[in-house]
Protein backbone atom coordinates (compact mmCIF):
# COMPACT_ATOMS: atom_id res chain seq x y z
CA UNK A 1 0.00 0.00 0.00
CA UNK A 2 1.38 3.38 -1.01
CA UNK A 3 2.17 5.77 1.84
CA UNK A 4 0.36 9.09 1.97
CA UNK A 5 2.41 12.28 1.37
CA UNK A 6 1.96 13.12 5.06
CA UNK A 7 3.26 9.75 6.26
CA UNK A 8 6.24 10.01 3.92
CA UNK A 9 6.97 13.50 5.20
CA UNK A 10 6.91 12.80 8.94
CA UNK A 11 8.79 9.51 8.53
CA UNK A 12 11.66 11.55 7.10
CA UNK A 13 11.80 13.38 10.45
CA UNK A 14 11.49 10.26 12.61
CA UNK A 15 15.25 9.78 13.25
CA UNK A 16 15.47 13.38 14.48
CA UNK A 17 12.42 12.91 16.71
CA UNK A 18 13.80 9.71 18.22
CA UNK A 19 17.22 11.30 18.75
CA UNK A 20 15.72 14.28 20.64
CA UNK A 21 13.59 12.02 22.85
CA UNK A 22 16.52 9.75 23.68
CA UNK A 23 18.91 12.65 24.25
CA UNK A 24 16.63 14.25 26.83
CA UNK A 25 15.22 11.03 28.28
CA UNK A 26 13.29 10.64 30.54
CA UNK A 27 11.97 14.20 30.41
CA UNK A 28 10.72 14.52 26.81
CA UNK A 29 7.73 13.24 24.86
CA UNK A 30 7.13 13.77 21.14
CA UNK A 31 3.85 13.33 19.31
CA UNK A 32 3.06 13.53 15.61
CA UNK A 33 -0.34 14.89 14.55
CA UNK A 34 -2.07 14.46 11.19
CA UNK A 35 -3.93 17.74 10.71
CA UNK A 36 -6.23 16.38 8.02
CA UNK A 37 -7.43 13.56 10.27
CA UNK A 38 -7.09 15.65 13.44
CA UNK A 39 -5.49 12.69 15.21
CA UNK A 40 -2.25 11.54 16.79
CA UNK A 41 -0.45 9.14 14.45
CA UNK A 42 2.72 8.53 16.47
CA UNK A 43 3.95 9.12 19.99
CA UNK A 44 7.43 8.64 21.50
CA UNK A 45 8.18 8.18 25.22
CA UNK A 46 4.58 8.60 26.18
CA UNK A 47 4.35 10.67 29.36
CA UNK A 48 0.93 12.14 28.61
CA UNK A 49 -0.80 8.73 28.50
CA UNK A 50 -2.37 9.50 25.13
CA UNK A 51 -2.84 6.87 22.43
CA UNK A 52 -2.37 6.73 18.68
CA UNK A 53 -5.72 7.65 17.19
CA UNK A 54 -6.62 10.14 19.95
CA UNK A 55 -7.93 13.48 18.77
CA UNK A 56 -5.34 16.23 18.43
CA UNK A 57 -5.88 19.04 20.98
CA UNK A 58 -5.35 21.75 18.36
CA UNK A 59 -7.56 24.25 20.17
CA UNK A 60 -4.86 24.79 22.81
CA UNK A 61 -2.66 26.36 20.11
CA UNK A 62 -5.30 29.09 19.63
CA UNK A 63 -4.37 29.55 15.96
CA UNK A 64 -6.23 28.57 12.78
CA UNK A 65 -4.48 25.80 10.84
CA UNK A 66 -3.95 28.08 7.85
CA UNK A 67 -2.08 30.53 10.09
CA UNK A 68 0.26 28.02 11.73
CA UNK A 69 3.84 29.37 12.01
CA UNK A 70 6.82 27.16 11.18
CA UNK A 71 7.13 26.55 14.93
CA UNK A 72 5.25 27.72 18.00
CA UNK A 73 6.81 29.79 20.75
CA UNK A 74 7.22 27.49 23.80
CA UNK A 75 4.29 27.52 26.20
CA UNK A 76 3.26 25.67 29.37
CA UNK A 77 0.39 23.29 29.95
CA UNK A 78 -0.43 20.71 32.61
CA UNK A 79 -0.01 16.98 32.15
CA UNK A 80 -2.85 14.64 33.12
CA UNK A 81 -1.27 14.23 36.59
CA UNK A 82 -0.76 17.94 37.14
CA UNK A 83 2.93 18.06 36.22
CA UNK A 84 3.94 21.14 34.20
CA UNK A 85 4.95 20.54 30.60
CA UNK A 86 6.88 23.05 28.51
CA UNK A 87 5.78 22.56 24.93
CA UNK A 88 6.44 23.57 21.36
CA UNK A 89 5.17 22.36 17.99
CA UNK A 90 6.86 22.25 14.59
CA UNK A 91 4.68 22.53 11.49
CA UNK A 92 5.01 20.03 8.65
CA UNK A 93 4.02 21.38 5.22
CA UNK A 94 3.32 19.82 1.83
CA UNK A 95 4.93 20.99 -1.40
CA UNK A 96 2.43 23.87 -1.68
CA UNK A 97 3.28 25.15 1.82
CA UNK A 98 0.02 23.98 3.36
CA UNK A 99 0.23 22.83 7.01
CA UNK A 100 -0.51 19.09 7.06
CA UNK A 101 1.04 17.94 10.30
CA UNK A 102 2.67 18.83 13.61
CA UNK A 103 5.58 17.44 15.57
CA UNK A 104 4.84 18.36 19.19
CA UNK A 105 7.59 18.21 21.79
CA UNK A 106 6.60 18.22 25.46
CA UNK A 107 9.16 18.57 28.25
CA UNK A 108 8.35 17.53 31.82
CA UNK A 109 9.78 20.43 33.85
CA UNK A 110 8.60 19.21 37.26
CA UNK A 111 12.04 17.76 38.08
CA UNK A 112 13.75 21.04 37.18
CA UNK A 113 11.24 23.07 39.17
CA UNK A 114 11.70 20.85 42.22
CA UNK A 115 15.47 21.24 41.91
CA UNK A 116 15.06 25.01 41.55
CA UNK A 117 12.96 25.18 44.72
CA UNK A 118 15.53 23.14 46.65
CA UNK A 119 18.39 25.37 45.47
CA UNK A 120 16.39 28.51 46.21
CA UNK A 121 15.68 27.26 49.73
CA UNK A 122 19.33 26.31 50.28
CA UNK A 123 20.70 29.63 48.99
CA UNK A 124 18.17 31.83 50.73
CA UNK A 125 19.35 34.11 53.55
CA UNK A 126 17.40 36.56 55.62
CA UNK A 127 17.15 40.06 54.18
CA UNK A 128 19.14 41.43 57.09
CA UNK A 129 21.99 38.94 56.85
CA UNK A 130 25.40 40.54 56.38
CA UNK A 131 28.89 39.24 55.93
CA UNK A 132 30.16 39.08 59.53
CA UNK A 133 33.69 39.98 58.45
CA UNK A 134 32.44 43.19 56.83
CA UNK A 135 29.85 43.77 59.55
CA UNK A 136 32.59 44.06 62.14
CA UNK A 137 35.06 45.68 59.72
CA UNK A 138 34.95 48.91 61.70
CA UNK A 139 36.81 47.09 64.48
CA UNK A 140 39.69 46.16 62.16
CA UNK A 141 41.92 49.14 62.95
CA UNK A 142 41.21 48.86 66.65
CA UNK A 143 42.08 45.16 66.80
CA UNK A 144 45.10 45.44 64.51
CA UNK A 145 46.52 48.27 66.63
CA UNK A 146 46.03 46.27 69.82
CA UNK A 147 47.65 43.16 68.31
CA UNK A 148 50.63 45.12 67.01
CA UNK A 149 51.12 46.85 70.36
CA UNK A 150 50.89 43.56 72.24
CA UNK A 151 53.44 41.97 69.89
CA UNK A 152 56.05 44.74 70.18
CA UNK A 153 55.57 44.90 73.95
CA UNK A 154 56.13 41.16 74.27
CA UNK A 155 59.23 41.36 72.05
CA UNK A 156 60.52 44.57 73.70
CA UNK A 157 60.58 46.34 70.32
CA UNK A 158 59.74 49.85 69.13
CA UNK A 159 57.27 50.20 66.22
CA UNK A 160 59.20 52.98 64.49
CA UNK A 161 62.47 51.04 64.58
CA UNK A 162 61.43 47.65 63.26
CA UNK A 163 63.73 46.26 60.60
CA UNK A 164 62.58 44.34 57.54
CA UNK A 165 62.81 40.90 59.16
CA UNK A 166 60.97 42.06 62.28
CA UNK A 167 58.16 43.53 60.14
CA UNK A 168 57.94 40.26 58.24
CA UNK A 169 57.61 38.28 61.47
CA UNK A 170 54.99 40.73 62.76
CA UNK A 171 52.91 40.44 59.56
CA UNK A 172 53.06 36.65 59.77
CA UNK A 173 52.03 36.82 63.42
CA UNK A 174 49.02 38.99 62.52
CA UNK A 175 48.10 36.58 59.72
CA UNK A 176 47.99 33.66 62.18
CA UNK A 177 45.80 35.77 64.46
CA UNK A 178 43.29 36.13 61.58
CA UNK A 179 43.41 39.90 61.28
CA UNK A 180 43.60 39.70 57.50
CA UNK A 181 40.09 38.28 57.40
CA UNK A 182 38.98 41.87 57.74
CA UNK A 183 38.34 43.62 54.46
CA UNK A 184 40.62 46.63 54.98
CA UNK A 185 43.32 45.03 57.14
CA UNK A 186 46.03 44.94 54.47
CA UNK A 187 45.62 48.62 53.68
CA UNK A 188 45.65 49.66 57.34
CA UNK A 189 48.63 47.50 58.38
CA UNK A 190 50.71 48.58 55.37
CA UNK A 191 50.28 52.19 56.52
CA UNK A 192 50.91 51.30 60.16
CA UNK A 193 54.17 49.48 59.40
CA UNK A 194 55.14 51.82 56.54
CA UNK A 195 55.50 49.02 54.02
CA UNK A 196 53.73 48.29 50.74
CA UNK A 197 50.77 45.97 50.43
CA UNK A 198 52.86 43.92 47.99
CA UNK A 199 55.36 43.33 50.80
CA UNK A 200 52.59 42.12 53.08
CA UNK A 201 51.33 39.67 50.44
CA UNK A 202 54.89 38.46 49.92
CA UNK A 203 55.45 37.92 53.66
CA UNK A 204 52.22 35.96 53.92
CA UNK A 205 53.10 33.88 50.88
CA UNK A 206 56.26 32.66 52.58
CA UNK A 207 54.60 31.43 55.75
Amino acid sequence: MKKSPFTTLWKQHEPMIQAIVELFSPFVEAAVHDLEKGKIVAIYHNISQRKIGDLSPLKELKVETKDFPDYFVPYYKKNWDGRPLKCTSITLRDTTGKAIGLICINVDTSFMQDAHRLLETFLKTTDKAENPIELFGAQCEEQATAMIQQYIDDKHLALNFLNREQKKELVQHLYHKGIFNYKNATFFISKKLKISRASIYNYIKHI
